[in-house]
């Protein structure tokens, strides 16, 4: 079984990331830390929402295409695409309240 690719693997994701960072000796960006638990998904999410506190954007009025990929969401289904907008709803809610928890412990 170790032979088996898993090209969407999350780990396989994580493991090829850090060893770019590795590769071009960056691996000390200047990113916040991610929560631990996040996928792949989330962490795109957590680092724009990041990216946006730090241009003062605090809230975004549509957070569904803000975040959905258009592209993806032409080929999907009427089922698949509610799932993608449940999921991706989901992971903002709970990267927004990882953020709110993160700035509420260091105004402290």
């Amino acid at each position: 079984m170790s032979n088996i690719k898993h090209n969407k693997c999350p780990m396989r994701t994580l493991a090829t990331e850090a060893k770019n960072r590795l590769a071009r000796n960056d691996y000390r960006r200047n990113q916040p830390p991610v929560p631990k638990n996040a996928t792949p998904q989330q962490r795109e999410i957590y680092l724009k929402l990041c990216d946006l506190r730090q241009t003062g954007e605090i809230k975004i009025d549509n957070p569904i295409t803000y975040f959905a990929d258009p592209d993806k969401l032409k080929t999907l289904s009427h089922d698949e695409r509610q799932r993608y907008i449940i999921q991706i709803s989901a992971d903002y809610l709970s990267m927004r309240a990882a953020i709110e928890v993160k700035d509420f412990a260091a105004a402290d």
